[in-house]
């Protein structure tokens, strides 16, 4: 099979992956809030904050299954990681997507999304 097509294949599987998982997990992490909103004087930047966790951990693992992917077919690109620290950036990231969603369960993982951010600000400042 062309790399061509096993790429286009690869998407097509991970859009209908990824449709699957967010008609699973959006209803649940939204199951306790009352719609409609109450009226509050607080924002509802939190109730936000988890759906955007959500779908940043889509796209980057999205990004993760066609980077490699596309190493596997032999494309030759200025965008795929090379060093071992871009693959550690990559990893920094999904960690950061990760613990953003595992917050709104478990508050704990603030400390693991404060020290992934703090990473990924630091490599990017060298």
């Amino acid at each position: 099979m062309r790399p061509r097509y096993s790429l286009f294949i690869a998407a097509a599987a991970l859009a209908v992956i990824d449709l699957a998982v967010e008609t699973q997990i959006l209803p649940l992490l939204y199951q306790e809030i009352p719609l409609p909103f109450p009226e509050t004087s607080k924002p509802i930047g939190n109730a936000l904050f988890s759906a955007t966790s959500l779908h940043l951990a889509l796209i980057a693992s999205n990004l993760l299954v066609l980077t490699i992917i596309l190493k596997k077919t032999g494309y030759e690109g200025g965008f795929l990681p090379s060093k071992k620290v871009d693959w550690l950036d990559l990893f920094a990231l999904l960690m950061l997507v990760a613990s953003g969603l595992a917050m709104w369960f478990y508050p704990i993982f603030m400390l693991v999304f404060i020290c992934a951010g703090v990473y990924l600000v630091l490599t990017e400042m060298r």
